[in-house]
C-alpha cells in the first residue's frame, strides 16, 4: 500500500495535454466531450465491500484520479485531494422486474456518461455499481480524459482485479509501489520542453508540415461556425478472409497491419478529396519512459501522418511511403500535439480541429478485469455519440478479423454518406489486397464517393479575403482609446511581453495562444470583477473588438438589454 500522501493540496503543473483539455473546458464549460466511460457486467456472487475497497485503493495509488484543477493566475495547476473525496455510488434495482431493471440500468449508464465533470472539484473518477439482480451487476466508471487514456484503463482494471482478489481472501495485494506519479511526468515534460532533443524534433515537424492543408472530406452540410460535438457512428467489419490477405500483404512488404490499413484509407481519402497530399492523425501511447508505464494518466499524444500520393503510385509504393512516414513520426513523437499547434500556429476556427480533421487508429481489444473470484466478467458496450473530429476511424484487431466504428460529426455528414464510406473502404481493401502492383487509379471509385479536384482554398477551407489595412498592420495609438481599450492594451503587453501597435492589433498575430488567452481573460475579469469567457477573445481577437465585447458584457451584467451583433465571417478561432 502506498505510503502517506505528501503532496495533498500542493499545486503541481499540468502536462501540455492536460493544459489543452483544461482550456477547452474553460472555452466551452459544462460539456461531456472528454468523458471516458467504461462498463463491465459482473455475473455471480459479488463482494460489494471488496469491490469498493478495490476501487478506493486504485484511486489512492494514482493521485491524478483524486485531483482537481485550479487557476493560479499564472496558469492551471493540479491539486491532489485525500482519497475520501472518492465515494462510489450503489444503485439497487433488484425490486424491479428484470426487463424494467435493465432498461433503468442502461438509462443510468447513459446519464452517467453524459454528465460533465467540474474540473475544479475532485475526483476525476466517478463509479457506480448497479444491482440488476442479486447475482448480476453493472460496474460503470466515468473518468475525465484529463486523468486517463486507453492504456490507463488496462492499468486500472489490472490493479482493480488484484485489489479485489486480495480483499476477498483477506490478504494484501501484491502490487509494487509506484515509482512516480503523473505530476512527476508533467514536471519532467515541462523541464525538457526547451531541450536539444525536443528542438530537433520540432525542426522536423516544422519542415514536414510546412504549408499543410488538412485533408477534409466533402461534407453534406456547411461547416458550422462553432463545433457542436454532436456525433454518430457506423459499424464496420473486415471479414476473416480479407483480414488474412491484408496481414499477408503486410508481411510481404514488411509493414504492420496498422500501416496497411492506414495506407488503404489514405488512398480512399485521396480519391474522395481529389488531393494527393493526404493527412490524418493517429493516437500514440506517449509512454516513452519506462517509469510511467504502470501509471494512470493522460499520456496519449496525436501524431500527424502526412503522405504524398502523387504520381499515381501502385499500392506497394504507397505502403513504402506510409511506412517511411509512420516510422519518422514515431521517431519524433516526443513533441506534444499541443506544443506543435502552438509552434506551427495554423489558421484556426471554432468549427474544426487544428492540423487534422480525420483520425485513424487500430487498437487492441478493450481491457477487462480478470481473475475475479466467483465472477464472470464481460464488456458492456457504451455507444459514443461525441464527435471530436470530422471523421474518426477506430478499428480493433480481434485476431481473426478487424472490426470497429467510423465516428463522424453529425453536423457535417449524413449517416448514409458515412455508410457508403465504410463500404468503399472495404471494397478498396479487397481491390488493393488482390492487385497491389496495379496503380491506385485502377480502382473504380464508387459514384457516391467521387469528387472533382477542389479549387485552392485557405487553410480554413474558405476563400481568402483581403483584410483592412488597419487589421494588417495595427493602427498606431492615437490617444483616443477608451478606458476598456487601454485596459486591454496594458493587459496584453503584460501577458505577451509585446506592446501592441494599437487597437487593431491581433492577439494571435502577436504570439498569443490558448494558455495566454486564458491568462488574459482571467486578469481582465479580475480587474473588472466580471466573469469573462475565454471564447470572447477568440471571437474578438483585436484590441478594439475585445474591448467592445467586454463593454457589451458589462452592460449585460448591469441588466441592460444589449443585443450582440453577429460575428464577422472568419473571426471565430479554435484554441
Amino acid at each position: 500500500m502506498p505510503g502517506p500522501d505528501q503532496r495533498a493540496h500542493a499545486p503541481t503543473p499540468l502536462s501540455f495535454a492536460q493544459q489543452r483539455l483544461w482550456f477547452l473546458d474553460r472555452l466551452r464549460p459544462g460539456r461531456p466531450d472528454h468523458n471516458v466511460p467504461t462498463a463491465v457486467r459482473l455475473r455471480g456472487r459479488l463482494d460489494e465491500g471488496a469491490l469498493t475497497r478495490a476501487l478506493t485503493e486504485v484511486v489512492r495509488r494514482h493521485e491524478v484520479l483524486r485531483g482537481r484543477i485550479v487557476d493560479s493566475g499564472d496558469g492551471p495547476c493540479h491539486v491532489t485531494e485525500p482519497v475520501e473525496t472518492f465515494v462510489p455510488a450503489i444503485t439497487d434495482l433488484t425490486h424491479l422486474p428484470a426487463e424494467r431493471a435493465w432498461r433503468r440500468a442502461r438509462g443510468l449508464v447513459a446519464a452517467d456518461t453524459a454528465t460533465p465533470f467540474d474540473l475544479g472539484t475532485a475526483p476525476m473518477l466517478r463509479a457506480r455499481l448497479i444491482r440488476v439482480a442479486p447475482d448480476d451487476h453493472l460496474l460503470v466508471l466515468v473518468i475525465h480524459h484529463i486523468a486517463c487514456d486507453g492504456w490507463s484503463l488496462s492499468v486500472l482494471w489490472q490493479e482493480f482485479s488484484a485489489w479485489y482478489g486480495a480483499a476477498v481472501h483477506g490478504r494484501p495485494a501484491a502490487l509494487a509501489e509506484l515509482p512516480v506519479q503523473y505530476a512527476d511526468f508533467a514536471a519532467w515534460q515541462r523541464s525538457h520542453q526547451d531541450g536539444t532533443a525536443l528542438r530537433d524534433q520540432l525542426s522536423y515537424w516544422r519542415e514536414h508540415l510546412a504549408e499543410l492543408s488538412p485533408s477534409a472530406l466533402p461534407t453534406d452540410r456547411t461547416r458550422p461556425a462553432v463545433w457542436s460535438g454532436q456525433g454518430d457512428q457506423v459499424e464496420i467489419e473486415i471479414p476473416a478472409g480479407l483480414t488474412d490477405r491484408i496481414r499477408a500483404l503486410g508481411r510481404a512488404h514488411e509493414v504492420t497491419p496498422f500501416m496497411t490499413l492506414l495506407a488503404a484509407f489514405q488512398v480512399l481519402l485521396a480519391r474522395c478529396t481529389g488531393q494527393d497530399d493526404v493527412t490524418v492523425g493517429t493516437p500514440i501511447s506517449g509512454r516513452t519512459r519506462i517509469e510511467v508505464e504502470p501509471l494512470v494518466g493522460f499520456f496519449v499524444n496525436t501524431l500527424v501522418l502526412r503522405t504524398d500520393l502523387s504520381g499515381d503510385p501502385d499500392f506497394t509504393d504507397v505502403l513504402s511511403r506510409v511506412r517511411r512516414c509512420a516510422v519518422e513520426a514515431y521517431a519524433h513523437q516526443d513533441v506534444p500535439f499541443e506544443r506543435l499547434v502552438q509552434e506551427l500556429r495554423p489558421e484556426r476556427d471554432l468549427g474544426r480541429h487544428p492540423l487534422v480533421t480525420v483520425m485513424f487508429q487500430l487498437e487492441d481489444p478493450p481491457a477487462l478485469p480478470s481473475g475475479l473470484p466467483g465472477l464472470d466478467v464481460s464488456d458492456h458496450p457504451i455507444p459514443n455519440v461525441v464527435a471530436k473530429f470530422d471523421v474518426e476511424v477506430s478499428l480493433t484487431d480481434l485476431g481473426d478479423r478487424f472490426a470497429g466504428v467510423i465516428r463522424y460529426a453529425a453536423d457535417l455528414f449524413d449517416h448514409d454518406t458515412v455508410r457508403q464510406l465504410c463500404e468503399g473502404f472495404r471494397a478498396l481493401l479487397d481491390h488493393l489486397a488482390d492487385s497491389p502492383e496495379r496503380p491506385v487509379s485502377a480502382w473504380e471509385t464508387p459514384p457516391a464517393l467521387r469528387v472533382s479536384r477542389p479549387a485552392p482554398a485557405t487553410p480554413t477551407g474558405r476563400p481568402a479575403a483581403p483584410r483592412p489595412e488597419a487589421d494588417r498592420a495595427g493602427a498606431p495609438a492615437t490617444g483616443t482609446e477608451t478606458e476598456t481599450e487601454l485596459l486591454v492594451l496594458e493587459t496584453w503587453a503584460e501577458v505577451l511581453g509585446v506592446t501592441p501597435d494599437g487597437v487593431h492589433s491581433d492577439f494571435f498575430e502577436l504570439g498569443g495562444h490558448s494558455l495566454l488567452a486564458s491568462k488574459v481573460m482571467s486578469r481582465l475579469g479580475r480587474a473588472l470583477d466580471l466573469e469573462l469567457p475565454v471564447v470572447l477573445l477568440f471571437h474578438h481577437p483585436t484590441v478594439a473588438e475585445l474591448a467592445d465585447g467586454i463593454d457589451a458584457a458589462l452592460l449585460a451584467d448591469l441588466g441592460a438589454a444589449v443585443e450582440a451583433e453577429p460575428l464577422p465571417a472568419g473571426k471565430a478561432r479554435h484554441p
